[in-house]
């Protein structure tokens, strides 16, 4: 009767799993359940970013927004701003000469696309005198809608056939027009050797006029009057 009564209880001490394996089971469950739902958190994070980028490309079509007269070997996109390797513009003037503006580096912003700023500015405008005029400058705007670039910072206008270089540190330029503004301090060289310095300048009529305003200093040397350059007449300013 005693041994009857035993054997149970001894075979159901068989069946019972040591202690420290199962808490090693139940804590080893937990972390695979929470992995997986961190890894499907991820995965559906991540699928709605892919879908909201693609949206926001097929929406705003950033890079269709770039300039139609504009070219680059490279373009780039952080948020809203497209970047561009070495952009280059170019049209033609209401005088039916052509005009080409290219920088180190632009960037253009796709709510206002029609702008582009250039570090590394280098341009060629077509003279209606078969000439071509070059200019540099550190920095500049170029306003596509308008054919109007602001120039910044070591600028410089040079015509080699028609003899002059000009320096500035500021200056706005109209293609279709030809009109030009320096706001700031000018030096202009002549090839003969004449210098003219004056506070500011303007240019119109394509080129054919030349106004200098402020205070106005001028050397004229006999050389520009051998060939056949005579030097622009300053118009005093207030």
């Amino acid at each position: 009767m005693t041994d009857l009564t035993r054997a149970p209880a001894k075979a159901a001490s068989r069946l019972e799993l040591p202690v420290g394996a199962s808490r090693h089971a139940v804590h080893h469950a937990r972390w695979h359940s929470l992995f997986v739902r961190s890894l499907r958190s991820f995965i559906i994070i991540g699928c709605t970013l892919i879908v909201v980028i693609v949206g926001f490309i097929i929406i705003f079509n950033p890079f269709r927004q770039i300039t139609k007269n504009l070219s680059s070997s490279a373009v780039g996109l952080q948020g809203t701003t497209v970047t561009l390797s070495s952009p280059k513009m170019h049209g033609i003037r209401q005088d039916g000469q052509p005009f080409e503006l290219t920088g180190g580096v632009g960037t253009q912003d796709i709510l206002n696309p029609g702008v582009v700023k250039l570090a590394g500015v280098n341009a060629k405008i077509g003279m209606d005198d078969r000439t071509t005029t070059r200019i540099t400058s550190i920095s500049g705007v170029y306003d596509s809608n308008r054919d109007y670039v602001w120039l910044n910072d070591n600028v410089r206008i040079k015509n080699d056939d028609a003899g002059y270089d000009l320096f500035t540190q500021h200056a706005e330029m109209d293609f279709n027009s030809g009109t030009m503004v320096a706001d700031a301090p000018v030096k202009l060289l002549l090839s003969g050797g004449s210098v003219v310095h004056a506070d500011r300048m303007s240019v119109t009529d394509n080129g054919h006029k030349i106004s200098f305003q402020g205070h106005i200093n001028s050397v004229i040397d006999p050389g520009d009057a051998n060939t056949g350059r005579a030097p622009p007449e300053p118009e005093p300013g207030p």
